[in-house]
């Protein structure tokens, strides 16, 4: 049986669905591409050489060879942990959980090809308060923000009364049947510093009201920036806490020079495309976060060419692979 080249992988989730447009243009424009799901690894058959850098892939009766054809790999997925099991692993789980984790951590031998994004640069990227100093060191608006587990930290002082707090980190937990899932809270600061504060870090950022929320979606040097309303217009607190029913998604310009920031602040990070969330408030624009594998597909609507932009870059990657 014929090995097919590959010349773009694709390595991702099972429910990852915007993924499935850029599938569908690669397949349409006769590229040679190779999904693999995170969630369905023991499905397919593969054998990786290191040192010759090729990985050969057996599903659904062809075969596949990533080697020397292969010019990019789109990496969707987070590089830290995030999805806590609802119950204790068994050592089978245990041992498969942590080999296919290495497994494609080890993708990376594929130095060759560009990377987008790179899983080390995602890495760094993810980490929240990494990314706020670089955004800080760029020139971005940041809100005072302190990462802490003291309940006796003067955050009146230092931060304010009233704070927006924020997990450290993506917090998604399971109970049982139950999926808990952490958003930003506004919260006066007396009221969650309580004997049990210092069991896990959190983050206390002083919120921004009024605010616009708005999203800004970077790859290589070109922006997509939406703003996000309400139907009565702007939103306090989190803007995932609402029905998508009643929240309306509209273009919006950028001043150049916040524009061209978010743009180097992704090429700062060592990254080619990243999420950027951004609030409009009293004349500033100010710094939220940046995600390296944030989501595009809510906000592609006809014409917006955003999923069409990340195939042609998979199928045409310009340039070498960017340093972190």
């Amino acid at each position: 049986m014929a090995n097919h080249p590959v010349e773009v992988l694709i390595l991702t989730g099972i429910l990852d669905i915007p993924t499935d447009r850029i599938c569908h243009l690669l397949r349409k424009n006769g590229v040679p591409f190779l999904r693999i799901n995170r969630d369905a690894l023991s499905d397919v058959a593969l054998t990786v050489d290191p040192k010759a850098a090729t990985m050969i892939c057996r599903t659904g009766g062809n075969t596949w060879e990533v080697g020397s054809a292969l010019k990019s790999v789109w990496w969707r997925q987070a590089t830290f942990l995030r999805n806590t099991p609802s119950h204790a692993l068994s050592t089978s789980e245990q041992l498969e959980r942590s080999q296919w984790s290495a497994f494609m951590r080890g993708m990376m031998l594929f130095d060759e090809a560009v990377w987008m994004n790179d899983p080390a640069a995602t890495y760094k990227a993810e980490s929240k308060p990494y990314q706020l100093r670089r955004a800080a060191k760029l020139g971005f608006s940041v809100p005072k923000t302190i990462v802490t587990n003291d309940p006796h930290a003067d955050i009146p002082k230092l931060v304010g009364l009233r704070i927006a707090l924020k997990s450290v980190d993506t917090v998604l937990l399971h109970d049982s049947s139950h999926q808990h899932f952490g958003y930003t809270t506004l919260i006066d600061w007396s009221e969650c510093a309580d004997e049990h504060f210092h069991l896990a870090p959190a983050t206390c950022q002083a919120p921004i009201e009024p605010k616009l929320d708005l999203r800004v979606t970077v790859l290589g040097d070109r922006i997509w920036c939406d703003e996000i309303r309400l139907d009565q217009g702007e939103i306090e607190g989190d803007w995932r806490l609402h029905s998508k029913d009643h929240l309306h998604f509209n273009p919006y310009d950028l001043p150049r020079e916040v524009a061209k920031r978010c743009v180097q602040l992704t090429r700062d990070l060592g990254l080619r495309y990243g999420a950027i969330d951004l609030a409009f408030s009293k004349e500033t624009y100010w710094f939220i976060e940046i995600n390296p594998t944030g989501e595009w597909g809510w906000l592609d609507r006809e014409g917006r060419g955003i999923s069409e932009a990340i195939a042609n870059e998979l199928s045409n990657p310009s340039g070498r692979q960017l340093d972190a």
